[in-house]
């Protein structure tokens, strides 16, 4: 199994590449993913709230967590960066975030996203079983009021599973490829 590579910005550059992306483009809501070291700094943190009180309005940028964090930084760091207006997303749920692992954390974030890709990584589940992991999350999104993100649409069957089940936020090569700030040049 490959080891997935998580190239570590410090604030500084993150704010350049961050800047650099906005200048070019049309959407109004924009995500980072941030390792917990970088989500646990406070340097970051600040670099993050000041550039989004003074550059990001009004687009929305959404911290989405990588990996899920210790209970207790998320619980202090999450007003810092709520607060500030930011959205914190926990990544790939029903794949490497169970249930059990991220129940206690749920009031501290806005959104979780359900990656389907990650369950067709692993190719074990059945179309149906899909479907069911995908609703249970939308059920649990819906029960705490958060957002909830349907990752990973590659075609129209993706997008017709997400109306079935009343989705409305998601993302994938099926709406948008991802570009690097560089493409936009």
């Amino acid at each position: 199994m490959a080891a997935t590579r998580h190239v570590r910005l410090d604030a500084g550059r993150l704010i350049a590449t961050l800047d650099q992306a906005i200048t070019h483009l049309n959407f109004h809501r924009v995500s980072v993913n941030l390792t917990n070291q970088q989500f646990a700094d406070p340097e970051m943190m600040r670099a993050l709230t000041t550039y989004v009180a003074e550059h990001m309005l009004p687009r929305q940028l959404t911290v989405e967590l990588v990996e899920t964090p210790d209970f207790d930084v998320l619980r202090q760091m999450s007003v810092h960066y709520r607060s500030a207006g930011m959205l914190l997303a926990i990544d790939d749920v029903g794949s490497d975030n169970t249930y059990a692992e991220i129940k206690e954390m749920l009031p501290y974030v806005n959104t979780i996203k359900f990656a389907i890709q990650n369950l067709r990584r692993f190719g074990e589940q059945t179309a149906p079983e899909v479907a069911a992991a995908l609703r249970f999350w939308f059920n649990r999104a819906e029960d705490q009021q958060m957002l909830f993100t349907f990752e990973g649409i590659e075609d129209e069957a993706d997008v017709q599973l997400a109306r079935s089940i009343g989705i409305s936020r998601g993302q994938g090569y099926y709406i948008a490829r991802p570009a690097l700030p560089e493409a936009f040049a």
